[in-house]
């Protein structure tokens, strides 16, 4: 036996590539038996995670009044993810639009039918395929507007849009038994949706499809990206000027800054530094917010020394009751996370409530009389008409950008941090005492608007 083990270490002495070939596929195979382990059994669920509601405490607190706070730099949270998030991971919708969750244990017989019969639906569902844009007409200049045509007796949106994405081009226009393929521009900018019932004519290869007419195109989206907007660098030259991109936590802040980098060109900086947005592609993240080079600065402050830091501002403000649960899924969930019901139902609720609401109403109101030029944007009506809210905030940074950029922004709009809205609360997380609190807020920053001549708050600030 000792004989055989010396012949061993020779062999291997003389060879050191296969020792460590060998060692790399032992360890492979220990690492592949461990995970293969972790998911046959189903994991135990403590009894408080069972049943977060136990311990929480009453509720309807009176919330502070907006002068007892003064939140800045400091008033800054680490998120953490929760260990019931990490247990039963992401959430889907099946076919009927009903909420399912992803399942864990894949052990059992009946579990692996269920997860492929979950597979094959989404398959069936063409998810993440194309995005189907609506019904619209015929451009003017149809050669210009979209420069591949092609004619498809027999039409169908999978033959089309596969045409469209093997040329390499984000649009697919379908136009009976024609085929387009283009890019959005001004001579296509897809701003004027038409009744979908003048588009509704059934297609020749599937009669359960519409493929349009000659005068009316149905337009979908495919997979390829549109790269006319995605260069992105740094300021060529030092700016003269400190621009913020001033929201209060959960506001939409970084989407803005995806938006404005597409926009323009430039990368945007920050107060902070946030390893996780650099990693992402937000790289003025690391620069110092002085330094010049970004477009503008992301920041929170709501301070007076802090807001007059700044020459000019564009101030992003958001519904409250949507900022507030946006800001704690991702205190406690990340970026794109979401907080664990146990959050929730727990005291963290109450406690981020009774803090945070009174500083949504005094960052507005600070930045408001202490802010140089401050062009106030309201998320609500960016979602809602992306292509002139931009274009303002663009004017405000003082770049000149081409109406097709701005249009090829509008086709990459979510970028890679927006919650994917699947996993929602089954219940309204707001007590009836926060919502009154909540309100008077609400009053008071659209009455400041309103003093200043600018647009008060949008109506869907509800409940008021």
């Amino acid at each position: 036996m000792a004989k055989l083990w010396f012949k061993f270490q020779r062999y291997f002495r003389r060879k050191p590539v296969r020792f460590f070939t060998f060692l790399v596929l032992y360890l492979t195979a220990g690492s592949l038996v461990f995970l293969h382990s972790g998911f046959v059994g189903q994991p135990a669920v403590s009894q408080n995670q069972a049943n977060p509601a136990a311990g929480a405490p009453a509720e309807g607190a009176e919330l502070p009044f907006l002068g007892d706070l003064n939140l800045g730099r400091a008033f800054r949270d680490t998120g953490e993810t929760s260990s019931i998030a990490r247990r039963y991971g992401p959430w889907f919708k099946g076919k009927d639009g009903n909420e399912r969750a992803k399942l864990v244990d894949y052990g059992g017989a009946w579990s692996r039918a269920l997860k492929g019969r979950v597979i094959r639906e989404k398959e069936e569902e063409r998810d993440g395929s194309a995005v189907f844009r609506g019904c619209f007409r015929r451009p003017d200049n149809l050669s210009l507007a979209l420069p591949v045509t092609a004619a498809m007796p027999n039409m169908s949106v999978d033959k089309c849009v596969d045409l469209c994405t093997e040329k390499e081009y984000p649009l697919a226009a379908l136009a009976g038994t024609a085929c387009h393929c283009g890019f959005p521009t001004t001579r296509f900018p897809l701003h004027e949706r038409e009744d979908e019932q003048l588009c509704a004519q059934k297609c020749s290869a599937e009669e359960f499809e519409s493929c349009g007419t000659p005068s009316y195109f149905i337009v979908y989206q495919t997979q390829v990206q549109d790269n006319r907007c995605m260069d992105r660098r740094f300021l060529p030259a030092k700016s003269k000027q400190l621009i913020a991109l001033a929201s209060f936590p959960g506001a939409g802040n970084t989407w803005a800054r995806h938006l404005i980098e597409l926009a323009t060109g430039f990368y945007t900086g920050s107060y902070y530094f946030d390893g996780s947005l650099y990693n992402k592609g937000f790289k003025g993240e690391r620069d110092h917010w002085r330094s010049g080079r970004t477009i503008c600065i992301k920041t929170h402050e709501s301070g007076q020394k802090e807001i007059e830091a700044f020459d000019a501002a564009i101030l992003l403000i958001r519904n409250p009751y949507k900022a507030l649960m946006a800001e704690f899924n991702r205190k406690y969930g990340g970026h794109i996370g979401f907080a664990a019901h146990a959050h929730w139902k727990g005291k963290e609720w109450p406690e981020f409530v009774r803090n945070y609401a009174p500083w949504w109403a005094t960052h507005t109101l600070d930045w408001l009389k202490f802010g140089k030029k401050v062009l106030v944007v309201h998320f609500e009506d960016l979602k809602q008409d992306l292509f002139v809210q931009l274009g303002r905030m663009v004017g405000l940074l003082g770049v000149a950008v081409r109406e097709d950029r701005l249009l090829c922004v509008e086709s990459q709009k979510d970028g890679n941090f927006k919650r994917s809205g699947l996993r929602k609360l089954e219940y309204d997380p707001y007590t009836v005492d926060m919502q009154k609190t909540i309100s008077a807020y609400i009053k008071t920053v659209d009455a400041a608007l309103k003093g200043r001549n600018l647009t008060g708050v949008p109506d869907d600030y509800y409940p008021r």
